[in-house]
């Protein structure tokens, strides 16, 4: 009875410590605002210290219409790894934007960007910020475009993640 005993108190002790280490999930809800991708809510899944993918769906109104948006992104993580965390945090992201709404052919954005995850005390907790370009075709008649030959719109993304 005692080895019994002794067998599930050390069971018991061993799931406490599991439950106490401060691991960064492998799959997490992020919300946010950016341009193209609206404000948004969505999922990540790191599959990598250097890989992610990334699903979200977004919306905003303008003028008497709601825009949606469906976003894919796969993110390349560099550089050295947070100490915190023990895990890299400065990113380059590569995605793609679908706006069922548009017309053809500006139904799809291709997203280039760079940046950072910023984890909070909390480290399963932050915010992640990025900036960059995306691409827009036929959009050259728009006022805020960075370069009309080549259609580059700003992107700019700040984005919680749980």
């Amino acid at each position: 009875m005692k080895f019994v005993t002794a067998i599930v108190m050390l069971f018991v002790f061993s799931l406490n410590l599991a439950a106490q280490t401060d691991i960064p999930p492998k799959l997490r809800i992020v919300a946010g605002i950016s341009g193209p991708e609206l404000i948004h809510a969505g999922i990540t899944y790191r599959i990598a210290n250097v890989s992610q993918l990334g699903l979200n769906a977004g919306a905003a109104s303008t003028l008497g219409m709601i825009w949606t948006a469906i976003s894919l992104e796969h993110r390349l993580y560099l550089g050295k790894n947070d100490a915190r965390i023990n895990q890299k945090t400065w990113f380059f992201r590569q995605g793609s934007t679908f706006f069922p709404a548009a017309e053809s052919p500006q139904r799809f954005t291709l997203n280039l960007t760079v940046g950072k995850d910023i984890p909070f005390r909390n480290i399963k907790n932050g915010i992640t910020i990025d900036a960059g370009v995306f691409y827009l075709p036929e959009s050259e008649t728009s006022s805020i475009i960075l370069l009309k030959s080549l259609n580059l719109w700003p992107a700019l993304r700040f984005e919680f993640y749980f």
